[in-house]
């Protein structure tokens, strides 16, 4: 009788589990995602694909967005009350550019 065998094999379906693990791991990877605007020429096609749901992101990086050539390319109204939006919740979501974009006075709504 030998006692070793089932250790062999918990061996073997445990080197099994960590070899799929690790390969999934892999293949998945960091994954890098690209800014909502980076598609865009202009403020007017970000907009309309938030509207459509294509694009879609509550957290907006600021610091991107704002040295953006969509941002820059923008009249001084509309930047204002993003910035505005920004600095207000200290989080820029894309229904404010989208409203900002609509309606610059909405920079000073609560």
């Amino acid at each position: 009788m030998n006692k070793k065998q089932p250790m062999k094999s918990k061996f073997l379906f445990a080197s099994l589990l960590t070899l799929l693990f690790g390969a999934s791991f892999a293949v998945v990877g960091p994954q890098v995602y690209a800014d909502i605007w980076d598609d865009d020429d202009t403020m007017e096609e970000l907009v309309k694909d938030i509207d459509s749901g294509k694009d879609n992101d509550d957290t907006m990086d600021w610091n991107e967005f704002k040295n953006s050539k969509i941002f820059t390319q923008e009249d001084v109204e509309t930047q204002i009350c993003i910035e505005n939006r920004q600095d207000l919740s200290n989080n820029l979501a894309d229904y404010e550019v989208v409203r900002c974009f609509e309606d610059s006075d909405y920079a000073y709504d609560n």
